[in-house]
């Protein structure tokens, strides 16, 4: 199917059961689809819509209803909203409700609107402050009672959706947040040899004179995130003119090494200090693991027992991820009106921890952080490669990261060999461009990734010997764009990928495709 729309689509979300798909615009719209009725060959697109794509699309996007993205326009420096007049606010990031009781969309000047779907739609219940610039992304938890926000003021921010209030904010980054997500479950320790120093009861373990900002270890000294200047949601090279951009050219807020704001020199390539950064934390951990009350940076082994399985194969009294009997669409089972094709695949999204996960930023950098911690755990810096890191994502199993890269390359990185240097690179083709989405499928077995000409399917069990000249399989559909995001429901049943720049760089299709999945194990 296709959706063609005249705006970057730069996010979408789905409830549990795939009955709703929404979608979010750099026109500030929200939009509301309903995904059984355009399974099911409901609206069917026009012969002018048909035009740019292959003959097998044919069904349209069944439209259901749209609302505007208001943004607060909160004032720098205080939390005073200002009500003289609204403006619409592009939408960077979406996340809503299983059943679609509510939606999370994210504003350029920080606020995080929860909003109600089911009844009202559209009608803000309250806005979540704490960001000074545009929420880039937004990842609920399993239980769906706290959420993950990422911005482009190069913070992540763990919120309690109970209270409203912000539980902690993780501000190691050098540049805007570009990807989080969650690692499934797994007993596999995060490898402590890449980690960076870890902060104890509020106190660094490192010699170096470095700040706390809310009990979060920064590297900016006595600066707060609340303080770091807003970037305009204009620009992939960090904001206004004489603001710090990607590679750290101008001075910026000055930290306490002297260097910029993006935590480069002037004058210095911005991989040679990551690197610089993560042999001096690697230095600093080596010193404090001496220390008997050491933090260990690993992942607690979860009992599967106690997560819910989503497949409805084993739950906890017989729930959800949300404790609620098993997804409906509004009340209403839906099963009749949609119909499974024949080969739909029966793998399941793998079930995720609620404490560990990764965040990427711009400058290339791959963290993964645990909750309970105020510092990343891990760091996975870019080597001989240039910086820049806009998707990343687990496997399956929760042992291997996958990162897109500018120069036409996908890493990945097994856990169970360290994160200092990738253990496979997937190289496309000269002029393919740069890759902007990656996600592994729920079977293990393949990875799609999205660069500016196509999207490729990768095997990644096939062996050398075997693989034939071409290592990848093309998806066809989008041509020549930028691809925001990748979607996988957790039936494994359907793919889609949005065309949209999120609000950095680069032209895009500005389309919604949806796919049918037929996955091997």
């Amino acid at each position: 199917m296709a959706a063609p729309m005249s705006t970057s689509v730069n996010a979408i979300c789905s409830t549990f059961d795939t009955r709703w798909v929404f979608t979010g615009g750099t026109d500030g719209y929200i939009r509301k689809f309903n995904w059984a009725d355009t399974v099911n060959n409901k609206l069917a697109l026009t012969v002018a819509q048909r035009h740019p794509f292959v003959d097998s699309v044919v069904k349209a996007a069944v439209l259901m209803t749209y609302w505007e993205n208001w943004d607060d326009k909160v004032r720098l420096g205080t939390s005073i909203a200002s009500t003289a007049s609204q403006v619409i606010s592009p939408v960077y990031s979406l996340a809503c409700h299983s059943q679609a009781l509510w939606l999370l969309s994210g504003t350029a000047s920080g606020g995080i609107r929860l909003q109600s779907v089911r009844h009202e739609e559209g009608r803000e219940i309250t806005i979540l402050r704490k960001h000074t610039s545009a929420v880039s992304v937004l990842s609920l938890s399993s239980d769906e009672k706290s959420l993950l926000s990422g911005s482009w003021d190069k913070t992540v921010v763990d919120w309690d959706l109970e209270t409203g209030k912000p539980r902690t904010t993780f501000a190691a980054s050098a540049q805007q947040i570009s990807c989080i997500e969650a690692r499934p479950i797994s007993s596999l320790p995060v490898p402590a040899e890449s980690g960076e120093t870890i902060a104890i009861n509020g106190s660094a373990s490192s010699k170096k004179s470095e700040g706390l900002v809310n009990g979060v270890h920064s590297r900016a000294g006595s600066q707060a995130p609340a303080e770091v200047a807003r970037e305009s949601p204009d620009s992939l090279f960090g904001g206004d003119e004489g603001d710090d951009d990607l590679f750290g050219d101008s001075a910026g807020a000055v930290m306490g090494n002297g260097a910029g704001l993006d935590g480069f020199g002037e004058d210095q390539d911005p991989a040679s200090a990551l690197a610089a950064e993560a042999q001096a934390g690697e230095t600093d951990d080596t010193q404090a693991a001496e220390s008997s009350n050491q933090l260990q940076p690993v992942q607690p082994p979860h009992s599967i027992s106690e997560q819910p399985v989503l497949n409805g194969e084993s739950h906890v009294g017989d729930t959800v991820p949300n404790g609620s009997q098993e997804p409906t669409a509004n009340g209403l089972p839906h099963s009749d009106d949609a119909d499974v094709p024949d080969n739909a695949t029966d793998a399941v999204a793998a079930v995720t921890s609620d404490s560990t996960f990764l965040a990427t930023s711009i400058d290339g950098a791959i963290r993964v952080w645990d909750r309970r911690q105020p510092n990343p755990v891990a760091r996975i810096v870019p080597r001989n490669t240039p910086p820049w890191c806009v998707s990343a994502c687990w496997s399956p199993d929760g042992n291997n990261i996958y990162a897109g890269r500018r120069n036409n390359t996908v890493e990945e990185y097994d856990l169970r060999k360290g994160l200092k240097s990738p253990e496979r690179v997937f190289r496309f083709p000269q002029g393919s461009g740069a890759v902007t989405s990656v996600k592994a499928m729920p079977n293990g077995r393949h990875l799609i990734c999205a660069s500016f000409d196509i999207l490729r399917l990768y095997d990644l069990k096939e062996s050398n010997t075997a693989r034939s000249t071409v290592p990848f399989s093309i998806v066809p559909g989008h041509r020549t764009g930028v691809i925001s995001q990748l979607y996988i429901d957790p039936a494994c049943r359907f793919l889609m990928s949005t065309g949209g720049n999120r609000g950095w760089e680069g032209t895009s299709t500005e389309v919604l495709l949806g796919y049918e999945i037929g996955a091997s194990a």
